[in-house]
């Protein structure tokens, strides 16, 4: 029987690491002793393994292929995609292993409790995992398993499913050898309405957002075509959170916190049936499309089995488009 010794969650806005200095420095201090906390949590737990809840921002799956589930079976993953390179300030790319054995566990693991989960191969990170990691600073080598959810081209799985999911998930752990040490990495949210082509709010006449359109649907052979475009998201983004809002001439916040601290108080909690309540209607409205990454929270409290975690910090950061939360589950600590 596996054993889960370490669960940590955070944002990953990529402002953290594009444009770092735009956030008031006290409160970037603050976030950035978080992320080095939860990065000492999960490295003195020794992992043998991360499992980490991640969404695709389109660097590996896109509107014309788009699983609602995807595991990354390969003997290693590798981050930042291409295009994030120059937009995350990042000069090389980080080789992740990735546990192919661990990784075909969980897939059939998973697929024997009922859910149809797609096989990737060798998978490329953005700012989903290499924002948090670099922040975290772990300092370990350890093979990740990235377990992605679909949460920008609906539809989406329901949020009830999501946190079975995650049980399932805590199924699969529990039926690994028994001396397997596994740490739950989890990232995304809350809320924020980032510069992606959104079908309910993206103006046609918005020709940024028409362009992310045809990279969301068309994938990388687009960027042959437009091979700035991710340069230019940098740019769309700071505006954006100089006007707060989205899209550009919309008048539309960017950060809820008010849902947001509402949100973190029931996780924090362990309120899985609020967690499983909860709606892409609700979510799309008060956290905005990209709020739907909590789906990744949702999971992972379903992994935990609803038990109730520590938040470390909490801020609104209008600069990153983004509220931005750090939470340990004391894993072993209690």
């Amino acid at each position: 029987m596996g054993k889960v010794v370490a669960a940590v969650g955070m944002s990953h806005a990529p402002g953290a690491l594009a444009f770092p200095e735009n956030c008031p420095e006290n409160i970037r201090t603050k976030l950035e002793d978080a992320s080095l906390e939860l990065g000492k949590s999960l490295s003195s737990s020794k992992p043998d393994v991360i499992f980490a809840f991640l969404d695709d921002h389109f660097e590996n799956f896109f509107r014309n292929h788009m699983p609602s589930i995807a595991v990354g079976v390969a003997d290693s993953h590798v981050g930042p995609a291409d295009q994030w390179m120059e937009t995350l300030r990042i000069k090389e790319k980080t080789i992740f292993a990735g546990a192919p054995e661990v990784a075909e566990h969980l897939i059939a693991s998973l697929v024997e409790d009922g859910f149809d989960v797609s096989r990737a191969g060798s998978t490329e990170y953005g700012n989903n995992l290499l924002m948090p990691w670099i922040l975290m600073n772990p300092g370990i080598d350890v093979p990740i398993v990235p377990v992605y959810i679909n949460v920008f081209t609906p539809p989406l799985i329901p949020y009830k499913r999501a946190y079975a999911l995650g049980e399932a998930v805590a199924h699969s752990v529990e039926t690994l050898p028994e001396d397997t040490k596994v740490a739950f990495l989890y990232t995304g949210g809350l809320s924020h309405w980032p510069p992606y082509w959104n079908e309910v709010q993206a103006s046609p006449d918005d020709k940024f957002l028409q362009r992310m359109k045809q990279y969301q649907t068309q994938g990388k052979a687009y960027l042959k075509t437009d091979p700035n475009l991710f340069v230019e998201f940098d740019d769309y983004e700071v505006e954006m959170a100089k006007k707060n809002e989205y899209p550009l001439n919309n008048h539309h916040p960017l950060v809820n916190d008010v849902w947001d601290r509402v949100f973190m108080e029931k996780f924090c909690a362990g309120d899985s049936t609020w967690m499983k309540e909860l709606t892409y209607q609700e979510v799309e409205k008060e956290a905005g499309h990209g709020g739907h990454e909590v789906l990744n929270w949702v999971a992972l409290l379903g992994a935990m089995r609803g038990v109730k975690s520590r938040l470390l910090v909490y801020e609104p950061v209008v600069e990153w488009i983004c509220g931005m939360t750090y939470v340990d589950f004391d894993v072993g600590k209690k």
